[in-house]
């Protein structure tokens, strides 16, 4: 029945690699993403752009708001799909080929490794899990919460589960077969160089986003969002991997 699964798994997969290389729900998030960002900035006055901001990014404001019995854009409905909706929301231009680059060469990985609805599913926990954390580490609750950063560092980590055999040198190939890797241990990953070395990569990218973006308001607070993505993907990896980790390989 394994080897049923497995096959019907890359057949799956297999079907989700259109002319762009990447599977069909990576594909949808590029283009649900940008689509989104040309009709706000494109199509959307001053005025009709904020408040489609307001209704669907993620603030703690709105909480606050809702709770005193005052308005706000969306309504309890908003506060509800909230936590879900702002990873669409990519503030600006940069941010969104940013984050969509890197979701095309980790979320291309996942995806096939979790096929579509898992891959979906440890999304959209991460997206809710993001969300809570943002609130934790916000200064005031104005702070507002925009674009896939968090998922898609999420991803990242969920990936480093698996991509560790491909090393830097095979990290951004799409067509690779690192998704067919056994995951390693949380505890495994820390004593192979290959996850080291991952990490050091991943870490070094990052410190140059916040260099080269610092005068757009870029601060501490991002970066430790951005790490504990990472942290959450490492850890949610687990409950949405269906296929055998390195410890219960056979030999």
């Amino acid at each position: 029945m394994a080897g049923v699964e497995e096959a019907a798994m890359q057949s799956d997969n297999d079907n989700q690699e259109p002319m762009f290389n990447l599977p069909r729900v990576i594909l949808a998030f590029i283009l649900l993403s940008a689509g989104i960002f040309i009709g706000r900035t494109w199509y959307l006055s001053g005025d009709g752009a904020a408040t489609f901001l307001l209704t669907f990014c993620f603030m703690p404001m709105r909480y606050q708001y809702l709770a005193s019995g005052v308005g706000f854009p969306g309504g309890w409905a908003a506060g509800l799909w909230s936590p879900l909706t702002y990873v669409f929301l990519s503030p600006t231009p940069s941010s969104l080929v940013f984050d969509l680059l890197w979701l095309a060469a980790f979320g291309t990985a996942v995806a096939r490794r979790f096929g579509a609805w898992r891959f979906i599913l440890f999304s959209a926990a991460a997206s809710i899990i993001g969300a809570g954390l943002f609130w934790l580490l916000a200064k005031d609750v104005q702070s507002v919460l925009l674009g896939p950063s968090f998922v898609v560092a999420a991803l990242l980590g969920a990936s480093i589960r698996f991509i560790y055999a491909a090393g830097l040198g095979g990290i951004m190939t799409m067509g690779s077969d690192a998704w067919r890797q056994p995951a390693l241990g949380i505890v495994e990953m820390w004593s192979d160089v290959r996850v080291l070395q991952l990490f050091g990569f991943i870490f070094a990218a990052n410190t140059l986003f916040a260099v080269l973006y610092a005068s757009s308001g870029l601060d501490g607070r991002t970066l430790v969002h951005n790490t504990l993505g990472y942290i959450v993907g490492i850890l949610l990896f687990s409950l949405f991997d269906p296929r055998p980790s390195a410890a219960s390989r056979p030999g």
